[in-house]
């Protein structure tokens, strides 16, 4: 009895994991820091963080078009298009950023982002070194 319920809650734990959908890794395709000073003297940056696109998947609508088929086209998800990657490339660049900073010994008693842009692919952190 005991055996027959392992049994049957191991073989529920192992559905709902591998049903639970993929988060897509960001593959970074470039980043960039550019330094400069202001008018009012403070050291200024931006850091632009670009990940790889994601090709768009396309579903051949001739045939007939599986379950499965149909739910990863559902689940597919790219940067462009969804608020949870965009916030976790955000993420990723501040980690980045603090990196970059530190690797080319600029704003060394601190930093302040102060406005975040984005654009498809890519997201930039402005701020100013404290």
């Amino acid at each position: 009895m005991i055996r027959a319920s392992l049994l049957i809650g191991g073989t529920l734990l192992l559905s709902a994991c591998s049903s639970k959908p993929d988060v897509p890794v960001l593959a970074v395709e470039s980043q960039q820091l550019h330094q400069r000073v202001n008018g009012k003297g403070q050291d200024e940056f931006a850091f632009v963080v670009t990940v790889k696109a994601t090709p768009q998947m396309n579903l051949d609508t001739s045939k007939p078009v599986s379950r499965r088929e149909l739910k990863r086209f559902a689940d597919q998800q790219r940067v462009e298009d969804s608020p949870e990657l965009k916030l976790k490339l955000e993420d990723e660049a501040v980690v980045r950023l603090k990196k970059a900073l530190k690797e080319a010994r600029y704003c060394e008693s601190g930093y302040k982002i102060e406005r975040v842009f984005w654009r498809d692919r890519s997201v930039q952190l402005r701020g100013i070194c404290q």
